[in-house]
């Protein structure tokens, strides 16, 4: 499944760099993160309509995983505004925007899979998935940007 891929592709391109484990307690880590994609990538991919409730509530906890990681990565280019490259920072706006972005979209797909019918299920859930698989990108580009730009590679 196209998801599955993407989620392994990220644990691999995104190796933890020294330091980045040891967040803020309330940040989703990026290791922490990487393991919840990979957890629901394997309950999507196992997925019947009779546990919709469970997935519904497995997405929101990501989707709210993901969203302490923007403001993580924010908060990371806000400390080093000054000392980022212009080029780099804007760049690393960019990306994280683009996160934001992706990250609404598969919160949309996720309200239309609560709504659906078990007979529209499958549409739905490929929907999803290709969100999802944007969702990842958008995220792996954010982190490195954000690492670039704040000279953390």
């Amino acid at each position: 499944m196209r998801l599955q891929a993407g989620a392994l592709l990220l644990a691999m391109v995104m190796p933890l760099a020294p330091g980045h484990a040891a967040e803020n307690d309330g940040d989703a880590t990026e290791e922490s993160l990487r393991k919840d994609l990979q957890s629901l990538d394997q309950e999507l991919t196992d997925f019947s309509s009779e546990r919709r409730e469970r997935l519904m509530t497995d997405i929101e906890e990501v989707l709210g995983a993901i969203e302490a990681r923007i403001e993580t990565l924010d908060s990371r280019l806000q400390d080093n505004w000054n000392s980022a490259d212009r080029l780099e920072r804007a760049q690393a706006q960019t990306a994280v925007a683009a996160l934001r972005r992706e990250r609404s979209r598969v919160m949309e797909w996720r309200q239309r899979m609560q709504d659906s019918t078990d007979v529209t299920w499958a549409s739905m859930k490929d929907g999803f998935n290709d969100a999802f698989d944007e969702l990842v990108e958008a995220w792996q580009s954010a982190e490195q940007n954000v690492r670039q730009a704040v000279k953390e590679n």
